[in-house]
């Protein structure tokens, strides 16, 4: 999960994104259409979103002045998404104990730093556009599910007694509130305010 939540950190980073700008590749080149785990190689670092319906606007992305998508982003957050999707919320506990004895309360507490930025940026739509409803209620069901563990250790762990309170870290619970009232607040859990879908017939 570390190298995960890592990759997603270094693709997000503004120098990466100066990179592909000055780089020119096949992979640089905008594709026309936004894909998330392309069949056939060069696979694109950059591709253009397109218009989004009307009221609805897309990630703030920008590429020479234009809105757009980074594909690698996109599959990242994919995996992450899915491991913690496909994974049970006592397993998910689990391992977040084992790391807390492991490996210590900094590096604990570096791990649930980044999460909880990882998820406030997915949140943001930095990794999928706000009209891809799927991925993005999908990201809501996940960030409610993983949330569960990472309250209650968070609780148990992260709350000194009233005599040892200089040890509170009130950065962690600030990122960690901050996340959560961005879920919480997000207009995807809005679903009396969707329009109907509309299946469209197959020819």
């Amino acid at each position: 999960m570390n190298r995960l939540l890592d990759s997603y950190r270094e693709l997000q980073n503004p120098v990466f994104k100066k990179a592909i700008e000055k780089t020119k590749a096949p992979s640089t080149i905008k594709a026309s259409i936004p894909v998330t785990f392309p069949e056939s190689y060069p696979f694109s670092l950059i591709a253009s979103l397109p218009e989004p319906p009307r009221g609805v606007s897309n990630s703030p992305l920008t590429y020479d002045g234009d809105t757009v998508f980074y594909p690698g982003l996109g599959e990242v957050a994919v995996v992450f998404l899915v491991l913690v999707l496909s994974s049970s919320t006592k397993h998910i506990t689990s391992f977040f104990e084992v790391i807390f004895d492991i490996e210590g309360r900094d590096r604990f507490v570096a791990l649930l730093s980044q999460i909880f930025k990882v998820a406030t940026s997915i949140l943001e739509n930095d990794a999928f556009p706000k009209t891809w409803m799927n991925v993005n209620i999908m990201a809501h069901k996940v960030f409610i599910k993983i949330m569960e563990p990472i309250a209650t250790i968070l609780e148990k762990q992260f709350i000194p007694p009233q005599e040892f309170e200089s040890r509170f870290d009130a950065n962690l619970w600030r990122e960690g509130l901050h996340m959560l009232l961005k879920l919480l607040s997000s207009e995807q859990l809005m679903i009396e305010d969707f329009s109907p879908q509309v299946r469209l017939p197959s020819y």
